[in-house]
C-alpha cells in the first residue's frame, strides 16, 4: 500500500502575495501623483491629500498581512521571500507619508 504525500501549504505564500498586492495598490497611486506633479503640473499636488492617507491605510494592512505570513512561514518551515517582501512594501508606504508630514 502506498501512502498519499500531502501537499506543502501555501498559506505564507498566499499571505505573502496579498501583502505585496495590497502594498502596491497602495503605493502605486502616490508614486503616480509623484511624477504627475513634477513633470505635467504642479497643481496636481492636491491630490496628495487624497493618496496619502489610502497609502498609510493601505499599507498598515500589508504590514499585518506580511508579518501573518512570516509567522505561517516559520510554522510551515516555507519560503520567506513573498512575506517579506510585503511586510517591506507595507513599511515602504508610510515613507512618503513621514517625508511629507516632515517637511521634506
Amino acid at each position: 500500500m502506498s501512502q498519499i504525500i500531502p501537499s506543502p501549504r501555501r498559506r505564507a505564500f498566499g499571505c505573502g502575495v496579498a501583502a505585496t498586492v495590497v502594498a502596491l495598490v497602495g503605493i502605486l497611486p502616490t508614486a503616480i501623483v509623484f511624477v504627475l506633479a513634477g513633470t505635467a503640473d504642479p497643481n496636481y499636488g492636491w491630490l496628495l491629500f487624497l493618496t496619502l492617507p489610502l497609502a498609510v491605510l493601505v499599507g498598515g494592512i500589508a504590514l499585518i498581512l506580511g508579518i501573518i505570513g512570516l509567522v505561517f512561514a516559520r510554522a510551515d518551515r516555507g519560503g520567506y521571500a513573498w512575506p517579506v517582501a510585503g511586510t517591506v512594501l507595507g513599511a515602504v508606504s508610510a515613507l512618503p507619508t513621514a517625508a511629507f508630514l516632515m517637511g521634506g
